[in-house]
């Protein structure tokens, strides 16, 4: 297996140190609009200081008579050694802010979810120290042993984001890995290990890589590969870096995004055999148009059968890929509503994620931004379009001072009703010297439960594990257990890694759906689920990847209330066909087959 350490790229030209002070100037003064401590400031790092919305606390929500039944209790567990590394704890260079990404797959296929672990690199007395990937094995009975070397898939490098897909169509699911330096692509060879085939595939992108998503982007069956990236910069640059920005009047803090050079993201299409080839011109992205890309969500926005790409992207203009339905796309983002928020603005973008939240039959798209803005969700009005419905549907004022990442839409307390959860955590620890900014480091995570298309934050109040404090980054769902109850894992930089285990009361119904296609894709991912529950219809999809440059269960979980009967399940496969089955039992896992 090869096992690259660290693959960066070095500077070619050497610039004079007039030059240099002249665009690192220029740099800081594109970065941000200085906010003072005293002034009202709304837009983060993204854009300029604007009215910050009504505050309203999460326990005046807790007095809403629709919570008198809260049931939902996470429990907060560790992983032994888990710990993950991103650069130094000063974080001199933007390089060392983002986090990385964790995946819940079934690697062995054993019907239990493994939790796999992406690891960076930790900046010690000036010099580099790379951290291995961890594979941590589900045992049952919450127990996990750590596989990664015996498994062959502990490369150290710089690690980023993670999607997990059957690229070469043998039944057992791949997993590929961004980092700054080579990209990994690692093959499941079954028998519980991997081999690295990044460069045999024709998929080991240099430079710094962020979300990726791994999906059928013609409907030939085969499943193609996009690839975000961020910017580009240099392992020296990196080293040296220093901290010359003031943040709201405050510490001095890393400079960036805005006036830093963005990357430009990268289409691979899956040419069978094994082989990506690059065919990154078959978005048709407008000219001039290269952004800070953070997260990759493949969704069928306009419910045409093909799968569409929405990249969040920080402090620049969201992406949004039209598929024609042949795998050439139409960058649409600012025409369909999702490029700014309703303010017109342009966001530090992060994470995304696809859920119904108003039931009404079509995905609506959730975006985590940056402090002193507020995460953003896009409804789905039909046909393509979209508007801002944060403020109507209660985020506004619930996610304003905090910092997002991660983002999931879920069933947390099993009644039909997607929630959000959102996980949090500043980039500067710098702020936690400066109390009168009532910012810090380490900050919650929040789950918002879904009333009728309004979400009510209940984080105070559904159990211990969301009461620690951490510098949070991705989030990955999947029903760690099989009790019928999504947990989540959520990752932290220079930190450990934390379970989120659901202990919901278990007094609603549900079902979790898992779906086999003819190879090559055979984990079905991109198709649409529809579910008729006595009337009451729900609809989720089959990802790979999102949710902040992380991996979720393939398997489906749809809550169902106080509905005990049996449910109707229709599918869309790429390329729009079709298959449905008839009085599925419940409060069971489910597996149901596709034939050729």
């Amino acid at each position: 297996m090869r096992r690259p350490a660290l693959a960066f790229l070095l500077l070619l030209t050497a610039a004079s140190p007039q030059q240099k002070k002249s665009e690192q100037r220029e740099r800081l003064r594109r970065t941000y609009e200085t906010n003072k401590i005293a002034a009202p400031a709304a837009a983060g790092h993204a854009s300029a200081p604007g009215p910050a919305p009504a505050q309203r606390s999460a326990s005046d929500d807790l007095s809403d008579p629709r919570l008198a039944d809260l049931s939902v209790q996470f429990e907060a567990l560790e992983l032994n050694g888990a710990r993950t590394y991103f650069g130094s704890p000063r974080k001199d260079h933007i390089l060392e802010w983002g986090g990385a990404g964790v995946a819940l797959i079934d690697y062995d296929a054993d019907g239990l979810l493994d939790i796999f672990v992406v690891n960076g690199s930790e900046i010690s007395g000036g010099r580099v120290i790379p951290h291995r990937n961890l594979l941590y094995r589900n045992l049952g009975n919450w127990k996990f042993e750590e596989v990664a070397r015996s498994a062959r898939i502990d490369a150290a490098g710089w690690g980023a984001g993670v999607c997990a897909g059957d690229y070469d169509g043998d039944g057992r699911l791949d997993l590929y890995v961004t980092n700054f330096g080579a990209n990994f692509l690692f093959r499941n060879k079954g028998g519980g290990t991997f081999e690295e085939t990044g460069r045999a595939a024709g998929a080991d992108l240099q430079g710094w890589s962020t979300g990726c998503s791994f999906f059928d982007a013609d409907g030939d069956g085969r499943l193609d590969l996009y690839v975000a990236k961020y910017m580009t910069t240099a392992w020296p640059e990196v080293l040296t870096q220093k901290r010359t920005m003031l943040w709201r009047g405050g510490p001095a803090v890393m400079a960036g995004p805005q006036g830093l050079p963005a990357a430009a993201d990268v289409f691979l299409h899956n040419e069978g055999s094994g082989r990506f080839r690059d065919r990154t011109e078959w978005l048709n992205l407008k000219p001039g148009s290269v952004s800070h890309g953070f997260d990759v969500l493949t969704t069928d926005t306009n419910g045409d059968g093909s799968v569409d790409i929405f990249v969040a992207n920080d402090s620049d203009p969201n992406f949004l890929f039209r598929n024609r339905g042949n795998g050439r796309f139409d960058e649409v983002a600012l025409e369909s509503g999702v490029a700014f928020n309703a303010e017109g603005r342009a966001q530090a973008g992060m994470g995304a994620s696809a859920g119904d939240f108003d039931g009404d039959g079509r995905l609506d798209i959730a975006l985590t931004a940056f402090a002193h803005d507020t995460n953003t969700l896009y409804r789905n009005l039909g046909r393509g379009m979209f508007d801002d419905a944060s403020e109507a549907a209660g985020l506004k004022a619930r996610t304003f001072e905090r910092l997002g990442w991660g983002v999931a839409f879920l069933d947390a307390d099993v009644d039909g009703r997607p929630d959000l959860f959102f996980a949090n955590g500043h980039i500067y620890p710098q702020v936690d010297q400066y109390p009168q900014l009532r910012e810090t480091y380490r900050q919650e995570n929040q789950l918002l439960l879904n009333r009728d298309g309004r979400f009510l934050d209940v984080s105070p109040a559904a159990g211990s594990g969301l009461r620690v404090a951490k510098p949070y980054r991705g989030v990955a769902v999947g029903d760690l257990d099989n009790d019928g109850r999504q947990d989540l894992v959520v990752t932290a930089n220079d930190d450990t890694p934390t379970i989120l285990r659901n202990r919901a009361v278990a007094r609603n119904h549900w079902v979790n759906l898992r779906f086999v296609c003819p190879p090559p894709n055979a984990f079905c991912i991109g198709a649409s689920v529809r579910i008729d529950a006595g009337g009451r219809k729900q609809i989720q999809e089959i990802r790979s990847g999102g949710g902040y440059v992380s991996q979720s269960d393939l398997r489906l979980h749809f809550g169902l209330g106080n509905y005990g009967g049996r449910i109707d399940v229709a599918v869309v496969l790429p390329g729009g066909r079709e298959a449905s089955w008839r009085s599925v039992e419940t409060d069971r896992f489910v597996v149901l087959r596709i034939d050729r």
